[in-house]
């Protein structure tokens, strides 16, 4: 008795719920709710966190490069701090895991990534490796990434360089920034 009692109470209460026709609307939530003015696109946290970044990292690559000849980019870094920063400016090409400031993502046309095929051992860092950069100022580097990945197919691809430096050297008064930036997503097509 007590079951079908129970029952009843719910399937009245079922029943009393509102039958909503448009299934796009939540029906736990206000229908009258203005929309938040707060509210940031994903656009605009990006562009907000990339200012609290002091670096710019810029990768310049031509449209078009040809099978089996050299893939040339340009790898800049640029300080947008008002303050001088002491960068580490060997700008050694490495795996991620391995002790270096730069590596590349590459994905090709197969949509898998192209390993990198050359490790380097390092050398210690010198003071001579870290410059200071005023605002604006930029260190830059231009590689043959064919020299060090494996880009074999033709096809569409897309690049992006991270520069990183985990060396705590001081010079003078100045620590070296410390930290990782990423670049833009950059395409290339090899015919």
């Amino acid at each position: 008795m007590k079951t079908r009692r129970t029952l009843g109470t719910i399937a009245c209460c079922l029943l009393a719920l509102p039958v909503w026709s448009d299934v796009s609307i939540d029906p736990w939530s206000s229908r009258g709710r203005a929309p938040d003015s707060t509210q940031k696109s994903v656009a605009e946290i990006r562009e907000s966190e990339r200012r609290r970044i002091p670096l710019d990292v810029a990768l310049q690559v031509s449209n078009r490069y040809r099978l089996h000849d050299p893939i040339e980019v340009t790898v800049m870094v640029t300080n947008l701090f008002d303050p001088p920063l002491l960068l580490n400016s060997r700008m050694l090409i490495n795996h991620p895991r391995l002790q270096g400031e730069m590596n590349f993502t590459i994905l090709g046309p197969d949509g898998k990534s192209c390993e990198i095929q050359r490790l380097v051992t390092p050398m210690a860092v010198h003071d001579n490796d870290f410059v200071v950069l005023n605002r604006g100022q930029s260190i830059q580097r231009t590689i043959d990434l064919s020299d060090f990945y494996s880009i074999t197919r033709r096809g569409p691809y897309k690049v992006r360089v991270t520069y990183r430096n985990d060396v705590d050297h001081p010079v003078g008064r100045l620590r070296a920034w410390k930290g990782v930036v990423s670049s833009d997503v950059s395409d290339f097509q090899i015919l």
